[in-house]
């Protein structure tokens, strides 16, 4: 009987673990989605409004983070693959951000801010990740 609730107990606590890994990983699933779409409507908008000054910026952006949406998808890449493409996205944001000031343009920093928005979701869902994975090696 004891053996039993045990075996009963282990299986739920297991279940919630996994579901907590798939909540996890889930949110930044659906982050990097909304920053990838964001980012593709900067890159037209950008275009559209022949914006010289962060329009090549804006591209490059969106190919990354279409790359490390795809790196999420990816059931080859582990936690280093994962790290590096958000490391190279994380540049690009950066760099982008600097130029959307540097443009000194209402309307160019009006279509920066739903990036912004999901580019911090991102980095939130990041670091639940990676803290997540530092208490699971303690």
């Amino acid at each position: 009987m004891f053996s039993k609730r045990l075996g009963l107990t282990l299986a739920s606590l297991a279940a919630v673990g996994f579901a907590s890994c798939a909540t996890t990983h889930g949110n930044l699933t659906s982050s990097a989605d909304k920053l990838e779409r964001s980012a593709v409507e900067l890159q037209r908008d950008a275009r559209d409004d022949g914006s010289g000054g962060y329009s090549r910026d804006a591209q490059q952006f969106a190919s990354e983070a279409h790359v490390f949406r795809r790196a999420l998808d990816d059931r080859h890449a582990d936690r280093n693959d994962l790290q590096d493409a958000w490391r190279d996205l994380s540049g690009r944001y950066h760099a982008l951000r600097d130029e959307v000031e540097r443009s000194h343009d209402r309307n160019a920093e009006l279509d920066f801010k739903p990036v912004t928005e999901a580019y911090l979701d991102v980095e939130r869902e990041m670091r639940r990740v990676g803290d997540r994975d530092h208490y699971a090696r303690d």
